[in-house]
């Protein structure tokens, strides 16, 4: 059904097989090095740093969270989760208070302003339930209502990571007689320190005006600069378009506010404002969404053909969130402002895939990025560390049966999330592809359609020696010298025992989810041990596959024999024995790492059932291998 009803390409795939059409449409712009920016965050000096506000908020309690934490002794029976559940609701509050925290982390380095929104939100519920507390102390009998307590972990930034987070065991309701509000335990004491904590961040935060905001200032120098010194494009028509993306609504509707005067009057440009929800803005045409979109990037989005639309004049600065970072064509546009990092590299990715597209008229596309710190290392191993468990909590509540343990898990969670971050901070210094995040499954895995139409007519032309053919079946071919990624090695082609090929049954969906060729898997190992591609790059693999071995009728000869002087004659299979066990571990650990991964992807991700998953043990047949061996 994929294949039929979607077209997926990346710009590495157009570019290796379009090339004529490329050239007929004028090809992808040059990607310039992304350009690094790292604000201070009060140009007065007066508010606490990034990485000292990091290390404060770390320490805070958050107790408005912690319900748990107070409950009398002789209640708490009264408050465990199941015995089947490794965590009980106090560890679900721990985490959710360092998803909190995290949440306060991002909503600064967005811009102060969310964040002092942020901080008013926590202080208006801390009051609530003092309020509440002390009108249950006052007279209890007269405001039953007030009897039961419900904790509501919200996210005022409409965050989709911590929106996933709140949902993890559902909500919980504790009895406000069976808290220790006053003594002991105190919670109203507790209370009222998270309170005054929280004022002083708040009070700081409101003394930076949009005149003394350290990150406002540079964007506008950046504006400005583009403003003032446009680029020419291919046809001639200078360009000052600029697209600034940020994660969260209140941030974009701050910095529309802020620049609008000062763009309109002082820069003398049209600007624009595009969130979800419906809150758009615009100081030129109309505002809904399509035609803020159409008046931008009136190029791509062809108004010239839609007669209702204006026709002279458009919008040169669109300040907008994730609501448009896929599926819009802006290539009008060559300059892109992320004025806050997305902690999944992909979105960022996406949001540049925005400008960086074939057809576009601009020579360059540059990429700017703003980061909250030059040390990014505090931020990440709190959010890392908090995402591990949480994720964790998440299985534990949607899945009775699951073969990996919780630190097994952690542990795989932990180290994709590494990877992950890694790969957020090459874009420091260069633009990267959807195709450098292997381990995260992609639409275009399940369209292989370039390979499918050759192996049918494959099939047909050979269908009776294929039906004979036994498992096992190997043989030698050559490095290709044009392809320096091809190294001598072994691509080998198992299949999972007792799976079947093109299964439709119910348990094949979540293999499938992990594995594109389930129940096959493809793995290519070089000589020296190292797994060059692993199943979770089948597109690689094939490639190499067409490459050495697509239109060749007849053996290798001379590799074959020595091949077999090499083994003699197969008796000594030593060598490959090993590269063998080295394709197996590899096939374990990436079903692992793709099925943490699925985990954190949402609730909707289903894990195989325990036969179904792939570990050392697991039985496999070897289907194919092919041999990628130099000559003597």
């Amino acid at each position: 059904m994929l294949d039929e009803l979607t077209i997926a390409r990346s710009r590495k795939h157009i570019q290796k097989y379009y090339k004529a059409t490329i050239a007929q449409l004028g090809g992808f712009p040059v990607r310039k090095k992304p350009v690094s920016v790292y604000p201070d965050i009060d140009l007065s000096g007066r508010f606490p740093s990034y990485d000292k506000l990091n290390d404060e908020i770390v320490a805070y309690r958050l107790s408005l969270f912690n319900p748990s934490k107070y409950v009398k002794d002789e209640f708490k029976s009264l408050y465990q989760t199941t015995t089947r559940d490794p965590f009980t609701q106090a560890d679900r509050e721990k985490f959710l208070i360092g998803m909190m925290k995290v949440n306060f982390l991002k909503r600064l380095e967005s811009s102060v302003k969310s964040f002092e929104i942020t901080m008013e939100r926590t202080i208006t519920k801390i009051e609530g339930l003092e309020g509440k507390i002390k009108n249950f102390q006052t007279m209890p009998k007269q405001h039953p209502e007030s009897d039961e307590l419900e904790i509501e972990f919200d996210d005022p930034g409409h965050d989709e990571e911590l929106e996933e987070a709140m949902l993890v065991g559902g909500k919980f309701k504790y009895k406000l007689e069976h808290l220790e509000l006053d003594h002991g335990k105190n919670w109203l004491k507790d209370l009222k320190n998270d309170k005054d904590q929280l004022c002083r961040l708040f009070k700081a935060a409101q003394d930076v005006s949009p005149d003394t905001d350290a990150k406002l200032a540079e964007l506008k120098k950046l504006i400005a600069a583009k403003v003032a010194k446009p680029t020419t494009n291919k046809i001639g028509e200078s360009n000052k378009k600029v697209l600034v993306f940020t994660a969260f609504a209140d941030t974009a509707t701050y910095l529309y506010e802020s620049l609008l005067e000062w763009g309109t009057k002082h820069l003398g440009i049209h600007m624009a404002l595009v969130c979800g929800g419906g809150d758009t803005r615009a100081t030129f045409g109309e505002n809904p969404y399509d035609q803020i979109l159409t008046n931008f990037s009136p190029r791509a989005k062809r108004r010239a053909q839609i007669p209702n639309m204006p026709q002279q004049g458009e919008i040169d600065l669109l300040i907008a969130t994730d609501c448009i970072s896929e599926g819009q064509n802006l290539q009008d546009c060559d300059y892109l402002i992320n004025y806050d990092i997305h902690w999944n590299p992909v979105r960022i990715i996406q949001r540049f895939g925005r400008i960086d597209r074939i057809g576009s008229a601009s020579h360059t596309v540059q990429l700017v990025n703003f980061w909250p710190t030059e040390d990014l290392n505090k931020y990440i191993n709190l959010k890392n560390r908090v995402e591990a468990r949480m994720a964790l909590v998440d299985i534990a509540a949607t899945f009775e049966d699951n073969v990996l343990k919780n630190e097994e898990i952690e542990d795989i969670i932990s180290e994709d999330l590494r990877y992950r971050d890694k790969q957020l901070l090459r874009l420091k210094d260069e633009v990267l592809d959807i195709e450098d995040f292997g381990d995260s499954v992609t639409l275009t895995e399940f369209t292989l359609d370039d390979f499918r139409l050759d192996l049918l007519k494959y099939i047909e032309a050979n269908r009776a020696a294929l039906e004979v053919a036994p498992f096992g079946l190997y043989t030698c071919v050559p490095p290709h010298p044009d392809y320096m990624v091809i190294g001598p090695g072994v691509i080998f082609c198992f299949r999972q025992e007792g799976q079947i090929v093109g299964a439709t049954d119910a348990k094949s969906g979540p293999s499938e989810s992990i594995n594109p060729l389930h129940p096959c898997f493809l793995v290519y190992v070089l000589d020296d041990g190292n797994v060059r591609f692993g199943f979770a790059h089948p597109k690689q693999i094939l490639d190499i596959y067409r490459i050495l071995c697509s239109g060749k009728g007849e053996p290798y000869t001379q590799l074959c024999n020595l091949f077999d002087q090499q083994t003699n004659h197969g008796s000594d299979m030593e060598a490959y024995d090993k590269l063998l066990r080295k394709a197996v571990e590899s096939l374990a650990a990436t079903f692992r790492k793709r099925a943490a991964a699925g985990l954190q992807s949402g609730r909707g991700f289903v894990l195989p059932k325990e036969q179904d998953q792939v570990q050392e043990k697991t039985d496999l047949e070897l289907i194919t291998w092919l041999v990628i061996k130099e000559g003597a």
